[in-house]
């Protein structure tokens, strides 16, 4: 849909529903980019969640399709706050969520070779290692890596001793572009989930209309 047919679609769905006085373009735009964000992290969601069907997955990643973008890093800043063998990664400014990764990682085998391997990675929270500071057990096995988000930018990994970290991997869903009816930008996404969005978007600005006016029907 272009950006004419989203507000035309948008003012049809109040129409069904009693509202006659089309809505400003400036609320539709608010509620459709809203809705789009709501809709992304849901199939984000479903996306990495391993009991859905891969029929499912199959199709969110052809939808989420042209947000997708692949990255890789071979810059490692070393940090030692949360462990030893810690390291910070820079990432994309436009990164939004993380679909999939994994840390090539550099070692010396038995033999006193040096060999690579790629690890994968698991997300943790900050609270799980700073309550297990002094847990000598806890640290990531042979074959992991530890994923701590420090900022929307900046990613710590956590190794364990004796690896080197020399390439960094993801695929991630890049942050959205607001719909806009001034500058002509439309959704980002596969063209059969528009009116999905844009009726989802319109339900959401009737539950705010209905809950609006029982709040002032209650001040009466």
């Amino acid at each position: 849909m272009n950006t004419y047919e989203l507000q035309h679609r948008f003012n049809l769905e109040m129409e069904k529903h009693g509202v006659i006085d089309p809505v400003m373009s400036t609320i539709v735009e608010d509620y459709i980019n809203y809705a789009y964000q709501n809709y992304v992290t849901e199939k984000f969601d479903s996306l990495i969640n391993n009991i859905e069907k891969f029929e499912v997955t199959e199709r969110i990643s052809r939808i989420l399709a042209p947000l997708m973008v692949d990255f890789t890093s071979a810059a490692f800043t070393s940090i030692t706050t949360n462990s030893p063998y810690g390291y910070y990664v820079a990432l994309p400014a436009d990164l939004q969520y993380i679909v999939t990764e994994n840390l090539t990682i550099s070692y010396t085998d038995c033999n006193g070779d040096i060999s690579s391997k790629v690890c994968k990675i698991i997300p943790v929270k900050h609270n799980m290692i700073t309550s297990n500071a002094d847990n000598p057990f806890l640290k990531p096995d042979d074959d992991e890596v530890w994923r701590i988000n420090i900022y929307s930018n900046r990613i710590e990994l956590i190794l364990y001793n004796g690896v080197t970290p020399t390439s960094y991997k993801c695929r991630y869903i890049r942050k959205l572009i607001d719909v806009s009816f001034t500058t002509d930008t439309t959704i980002g996404i596969d063209d059969s989930v528009h009116e999905e969005i844009v009726v989802r978007a319109a339900y959401m600005y009737l539950g705010d209309l209905r809950s609006n006016t029982k709040k002032e029907e209650g001040n009466v």
